[in-house]
C-alpha cells in the first residue's frame, strides 16, 4: 500500500474521539522553558464550541498516554482518494528519562482506486528499555501500476497490476547497552491474486520478464532477520533532536516456506542536529536497501516500500523499484507561531538504483517540495501534514498525512 497519510473530515469528530489518560509525565526542558502556552487543534474546536477559555484553561497537564482516533481523508499518486478510520496511542511504560516512548497505529481504509487496507504497527519499549517489540501487520487488497527495474521511467511504460497482501513482520529486542539493541525478527509476506493486466494479454510487461515469460499468480517469502537498533529521539512521532539508526539482515530460506531462497539488508540512519531556541529542525535521512538471490518481483526494493511507506514525496508507491536502492532526504522543519499551532517545511531526497544487468548505480532521480503544518495534538506533538511535491518524468502529487515523514 502506499504512503499512509491521515486528514480529519469533521473537527468535531476528532475532539469526540480523542481520548487522553490522564497521569502526568515529566515535561522536556525546551517545554519548561516554554513562556508561550502551546495550542492544538483541540484548543482551536474547544475554544470555537465553548467560548473564549478562562485564564490557564489553554494549559493542561500533559497526559502520560494519549489515545487518538479520526475520521481520516487522504490524497496521493498512490491510492487516489482515500477514506477511513485511524487511530494511534502513545504512551511510555517507563521512568520517562531511560525508556523510549511506545507506539500503536490501526487503520481500516478504502481508496477511490479500489483499494482496501487493514493496518497495524506497533513499537513498544519496556521499562528502562530492556526490551522491545516491533511490529508490521497488514492486509491488502490492492492494485499498483509497475515501470520495470531501474529510475523513474515515462508513463507511457506504466503496467497496471492487482494484487492482495498478508503481511506479518514481528521483530523482538533485547537491549544490550544504554542505547542499543539487538533482535531477532520473523517476517511474512504472502502475495496472491496477482494479476499482470498487460502481461494476460500477451504484451512483455516488466513483470513477465522479470520471471522469464511466466506469470506467477503468487509468491511467498517467509524467512527471520537479525537486527540492530539505536534510537535516542525524544520524541518518534516528531523528532527535535537525537539519532535513529537500524540495520536489518533478512534470510528468506525454502525450508522455511519461500519460494526460492534469496537476503535482504537494509541500513538506515535520521539525524536531527540541534539549532539552539529556535524551535527549527534540520532533520537528515539516508537509507541502503540491497537484496540478493530469487527475491519475488513485488518484494523488490522500491520507493515508498520502506517500513513506514514514506519514501519518496513526489513519487507513487513502487514508481521506482530494483534489486538495490540508496535513498536520501533532507527536511527543514520551521515553526510559523510561537504557539507551535502553525508550522511549515521545505525538503529535497534523491533516490538512486542498480542497473538491472551490470548492477552499478545510477543517476538519481530528486524529488523537491514544501508543506504546511498544523498542530493535531500538543501533547504528543503531532501534526497535521500537508505537502506539494514535485520529480522525475513530470511525477507530482499532493501529500497528506499525520505526522512527519522520518
Amino acid at each position: 500500500m502506499g504512503r499512509r497519510s491521515w486528514f480529519p473530515l469533521l473537527a468535531g469528530c476528532i475532539l469526540l474521539a480523542t481520548q487522553p489518560a490522564h497521569a502526568q509525565t515529566q515535561q522536556s526542558p525546551e517545554a519548561k522553558r516554554e513562556t508561550v502556552p502551546q495550542r492544538d487543534l483541540m484548543d482551536v474546536i474547544a475554544r470555537v464550541l465553548r467560548g473564549k477559555p478562562k485564564v490557564g484553561d489553554t494549559i493542561s497537564i500533559p497526559p502520560k498516554t494519549v489515545i487518538t482516533v479520526l475520521p481520516a481523508i487522504s490524497a496521493n499518486p498512490t491510492v487516489g482518494l482515500l477514506l477511513g478510520v485511524s487511530g494511534n496511542a502513545v504512551t511510555r511504560l517507563g521512568e520517562d528519562s531511560a525508556t523510549q516512548l511506545s507506539t500503536i497505529s490501526a487503520s481500516v481504509n478504502y481508496t477511490t482506486k479500489q483499494q482496501f487496507n487493514v493496518l497495524l504497527r506497533s513499537n513498544i519499549y519496556s521499562p528502562r528499555n530492556l526490551w522491545k517489540l516491533e511490529g508490521d501487520w497488514r492486509y491488502l487488497d490492492s492494485n499498483q501500476p509497475t515501470y520495470g527495474l531501474g529510475p523513474a521511467l515515462p508513463d507511457e511504460l506504466e503496467s497496471p497490476m492487482d494484487y492482495n497482501l498478508l503481511r506479518f513482520y514481528e521483530t523482538v529486542y533485547h537491549g544490550v547497552t544504554e542505547n542499543v539493541l539487538v533482535g531477532l525478527g520473523y517476517h511474512l509476506d504472502y502475495y496472491f491474486g496477482i494479476v499482470d493486466h498487460l502481461g494476460t494479454q500477451g504484451v512483455q510487461t516488466p513483470y513477465v520478464q522479470y520471471y522469464g515469460g511466466s506469470q506467477p499468480s503468487s509468491s511467498v517469502a517467509s524467512g527471520f532477520s537479525f537486527n540492530l537498533l539505536s534510537d535516542t529521539r525524544d520524541n518518534p512521532i516528531n523528532a527535535r533532536k537525537g539519532l535513529y539508526a537500524r540495520g536489518s539482515f533478512r534470510v528468506f530460506p525454502t525450508w522455511m516456506g519461500s519460494d526460492a531462497t534469496w537476503q535482504s539488508m537494509e541500513a538506515e540512519v535520521r539525524a536531527y542536529p540541534r539549532l539552539g531556541a529556535s524551535g527549527n529542525v534540520l532533520a537528515f535521512w539516508g537509507l541502503g536497501w540491497f537484496s540478493l538471490g530469487g527475491v519475488p518481483y513485488l518484494n523488490l526494493p522500491a520507493i515508498g516500500w520502506d517500513y513506514n511507506n514514506r519514501t519518496g514525496r513526489a513519487y507513487a508507491q513502487g514508481r521506482i523499484r530494483s534489486t538495490n536502492l540508496v535513498y536520501g532526504e533532507a527536511e527543514y522543519r520551521v515553526r510559523l507561531s510561537r504557539d507551535g499551532f502553525w508550522g511549515a517545511v521545505a525538503f529535497v531526497n534523491l533516490t538512486t538504483t542498480s542497473d538491472p544487468e551490470t548492477g552499478a548505480l545510477q543517476n538519481p532521480d530528486p524529488g523537491i517540495g514544501a508543506g504546511l503544518r498544523l498542530k493535531l495534538n500538543k501533547h504528543s506533538d503531532t501534526n497535521i501534514t500537508i505537502d506539494f511535491a514535485w520529480g522525475a518524468e513530470g511525477t507530482h502529487g499532493v501529500f497528506f498525512g499525520t505526522g512527519e515523514a522520518f
